[in-house]
């Protein structure tokens, strides 16, 4: 009964950030640049191109293709693979939660930002997620060993 909340936890975890990621990528390439400044498609958000001076881009293109294929795939072969029961889905979950974490880590080091509670939230959430995995697998260790 453990084992099946834990790995469910990961997967429903992996779940939302894998929409988040993709959801977050089609809002910031479906935005539009007004002054040197991106409104994201809706309108909430306002991201100046100034932040990207001084690094290898020009725009948010690749940092959100980086965001939806890296963070949002890892994360979605994570979930898919912890909720059909392959024995990569470990190290699905755990590979997946530590690119959560290490994609918060150089956003903020590089946009110089700061932290707000949104990448609080996102780099706790990736730490989560490779915890769990990573009890998930000692987890199953100790039942296939016990039984």
């Amino acid at each position: 009964m453990k084992h099946e909340l834990v790995r469910i936890a990961i997967g429903e975890l992996a779940a939302f950030n894998a929409l988040s990621a993709i959801g977050g990528r089609i809002v910031i390439l479906h935005g539009t640049y007004q002054d040197g400044v991106l409104i994201e498609a809706g309108g909430r958000g306002q991201f100046p191109l100034e932040w990207f001076q001084n690094m290898p881009f020009s725009d948010y293109t690749i940092p959100a293709l980086v965001l939806m294929i890296g963070v949002g795939g890892s994360s979605l072969i994570a979930e898919i693979t912890i909720f059909i029961g392959c024995e990569v889905g470990v190290l699905a979950s755990v590979s997946a939660g530590l690119i959560i974490a290490g994609f918060i880590v150089v956003e903020v080091a590089m946009l110089k930002q700061g932290v707000s509670w949104t990448l609080g939230l996102y780099f706790g959430l990736g730490l989560l997620i490779s915890g769990l995995a990573t009890f998930f697998g000692w987890l199953s260790i100790a039942v296939i060993t016990c039984t």
